[in-house]
């Protein structure tokens, strides 16, 4: 009986579960404009205050309700009215129409010059297709704000003291409600800097005005200002590379653009070229900012006509020197130039070996009387020396130290150089000969001790020679 009621208890449970499982269902919404019936696309949806999602491009969305009670949707969407409802729980299908509502236009207004916002512009909107008609002072970040009807059209009309008044006309989009516009000041001015003999634009001029820097000019040599009206100025213009410029000129109302041609500044200079021991290195090419101008004189000099003041960049290379690359400013009253040529290495390759020809390593290798380092295993070691001459030594305890004279040439490929030790003593040929010697005299009396060998004349102790028999 037990187990009868329990298996009805799962079964009822089960149904439960199974009815609430077919309750819940979908159900699609629709979001249309109310004036043209147009799909809304992004339409916020909420089910009893709970935010669900967005419409799609369709204007759809489809959410899972339970169907057990009545509830609250609602849609809202910028640029709408918000939309709310109470929907029947056996509702499967609703479709929702959006009543237009109004938008906030923002307006910013900048100086086009210095891109500061303008205070106290008026921006006039006036409704094209209605009797809209209004007005809003900039504040200080140079912006006003409008409710405007979307899908209208509009006149702005921006006016401001000291700038020039523009018109444009809107057509309101939901998803363009920031505009941005310039205002240029009044009596603006543009100054356009060439050169004198190409007529290309300078950049990098510095124009003043009346004292007063007003810019520099861009790629086009263009720096604009703005001025007081027609009159006489005093104009200035300098660059590194040119002559200052510096004139009073009149501009007229009508006037709008003053060129104004530069003449390169050029000077003379000595370029002079020495070695480490300051002796003048004759034959040294020179290279400025690329292009060869020539080779030094016998005196190590080489004359620098017509110099662009400016920054330069020079070369100077000589055979059996290190080459020079250096970046010079050079203006009016610039010194002569002075370079210093350190010389180029060669390669000097040290043998170390004993009178066997055996490499010896740890060999202390000095070059005039300076440390250079020891040799290695192989007993070698690798030096890099300027042109010249060299005493290169080598030195190792037990062995007498040897020297020897090196000339390195400018422009070798490398030198090399062997020197032999000798250890300390007596020359090895000595040394042979004496053991020789010394094994021959040991050998010798071996033998005389064993009896081996009868010494000439001499009688041996305790023996009396034999007599002699007469014969008859």
């Amino acid at each position: 009986m037990r187990s009868r009621f329990t298996y009805l208890i799962i079964g009822v449970m089960a149904l439960a579960l199974i009815c609430s499982a077919v309750q819940a269902t979908d159900v699609d919404i629709t979001v249309k404009d109310a004036d043209d019936g147009s799909y809304i696309r992004g339409a916020s949806v909420y089910v009893d205050g709970h935010y669900e999602g967005k419409t799609n491009s369709d204007g759809e969305f489809s959410y899972e309700y339970d169907g057990r009670n009545r509830y609250t949707l609602k849609v809202t969407k910028a640029g709408y009215d918000d939309w709310d409802d109470r929907i029947d729980e056996d509702e499967r299908s609703v479709v929702v129409r959006m009543d237009p509502g109004s938008l906030d236009l923002e307006i910013m207004v900048y100086d086009a010059l210095t891109v500061l916002p303008v205070k106290s512009a008026r921006v006039d909107l006036i409704g094209i297709s209605t009797s809209f008609d209004d007005y809003e002072r900039t504040d200080s970040s140079g912006r006003v704000v409008f409710e405007v009807e979307d899908r209208e059209e509009y006149r702005i009309e921006i006016d401001a003291d000291d700038y020039m008044e523009i018109t444009r006309e809107i057509d309101i989009d939901r998803d363009a409600l920031t505009l941005q516009y310039w205002l240029y000041p009044e009596n603006r001015f543009a100054f356009r800097i060439v050169d004198d003999r190409s007529e290309s634009p300078i950049v990098g001029a510095s124009v003043k005005v009346d004292g007063k820097a007003v810019g520099t000019t861009g790629s086009e040599g263009v720096a604009t200002t703005v001025l007081d009206g027609d009159g006489y100025y005093d104009v200035e213009v300098t660059h590194p590379s040119y002559s200052t410029y510096s004139k009073e000129i009149y501009l007229g109302d009508d006037a709008v653009v003053e060129e104004i041609a530069l003449t390169k500044s050029t000077t003379s200079l000595i370029l002079s070229v020495f070695d480490a021991e300051k002796t003048p290195v004759s034959g040294a090419k020179v290279v400025v900012d690329g292009k060869d101008i020539g080779v030094t004189d016998s005196f190590g000099r080489i004359d620098l006509d017509t110099v662009v003041a400016g920054t330069h960049t020079f070369e100077v290379s000589a055979p059996g020197y290190v080459a020079q690359k250096e970046t010079r400013k050079i203006g009016e009253g610039t010194p002569d130039l002075i370079f210093e040529l350190g010389r180029a290495t060669v390669p000097v390759s040290v043998l170390v070996e004993n009178p066997s020809h055996e490499p010896m390593g740890e060999v202390k290798i000095c070059v005039n009387g300076a440390e250079a380092g020891t040799t290695s295993s192989t007993g070698q070691i690798a030096l890099d020396l300027a042109p010249g001459t060299y005493n290169i030594t080598g030195s190792m305890d037990g062995y007498r130290q040897v020297m020897q004279e090196t000339a390195v040439t400018a422009g070798s490929s490398g030198e090399s150089v062997v020197l032999t030790l000798e250890p300390h003593g007596l020359p090895l040929g000595a040394i042979v000969i004496i053991l020789v010697i010394v094994v021959v005299v040991v050998v010798i009396a071996g033998a005389v001790a064993t009896g081996r060998v009868d010494l000439p004349n001499r009688r041996q102790p305790g023996r009396r020679p034999p007599t002699r028999r007469r014969q008859f």
